[in-house]
């Protein structure tokens, strides 16, 4: 019997400003992970999994990651993290957890994406704040395996009202916002119908949108980038 091939890493990608000031025992974990190592005693769950120790350090030869560290900055320090994790959901589902303990955030604000454990390696799903976690959206849509006649993302955005992913900042932030929000509340925005030139997946194509957008804005992106996410 032919074994199965081991699981793909995860991946965990973030920039987001952290709570002021952190509580003693998660600033101490915090400098901890950075240095690979679990710290000890915390009572969190994610920390009881022997892989924790690589939340913010694990590497991997499928894609490169820039590493994880502390910005200071004058409002408020920021956390970036870009890491592989092993394939444990658990280790992932606890990561966000523990990390929405430590952050602060407009709701409705774009903080980074996952990979989840044995995905494709660009299947990325996008991270929400909703006020009080980080919330990974949906899948984006497989635009390579779509049939044909799917809606092309230039006729979407005219039918949705949504800017060009790579506009101004000034116009795009509100509607980023706007669909966050959409998604984060099961909510469905208006679209023109008669605007459409194909096949209409709604969430999917928002997500699709915000993607592009998150990746001109915030760098947010795996090595395949967004360009395939629109065919036409």
């Amino acid at each position: 019997m032919t074994p199965s091939p081991p699981l793909r890493q995860a991946r965990l990608e973030l920039d987001a400003p952290l709570r002021h000031p952190l509580p003693r025992a998660e600033a101490e974990a915090l400098v901890a992970l950075l240095r690979g190592r679990a710290p000890p005693g915390h009572p969190h769950p994610l920390f009881r999994l022997p892989e924790a120790a690589l939340l913010l350090t694990g590497e991997s030869l499928d894609h490169a990651t820039a590493g994880s560290r502390l910005l200071r900055e004058e409002a408020a320090p920021r956390l970036a993290i870009s890491a592989s994790l092993p394939p444990r959901p658990r280790l992932l589902v606890g990561a966000l957890d523990w990390l929405s303990g430590l952050l602060q955030a407009e709701t409705g604000a774009l903080l980074g994406f996952v990979v989840p454990p044995g995905s494709h390696r660009h299947d990325m799903r996008l991270l929400a704040w909703n006020g009080r976690r980080l919330v990974p959206l949906g899948p984006l849509p497989d635009r390579m395996a779509a049939p044909g006649g799917g809606c092309s993302m230039g006729a979407f955005q005219r039918a949705a009202g949504l800017p060009a992913p790579d506009a101004e900042r000034e116009e795009l932030q509100p509607a980023m916002r706007r669909v966050v929000l959409a998604q984060l509340g099961r909510r469905a925005l208006p679209v023109s119908q008669a605007a459409l030139d194909g096949g209409f997946d709604g969430q999917g194509l928002f997500r699709a949108w915000l993607a592009a957008a998150a990746a001109g804005l915030h760098g947010f992106r795996t090595r395949l980038g967004v360009a395939t996410l629109d065919a036409a």
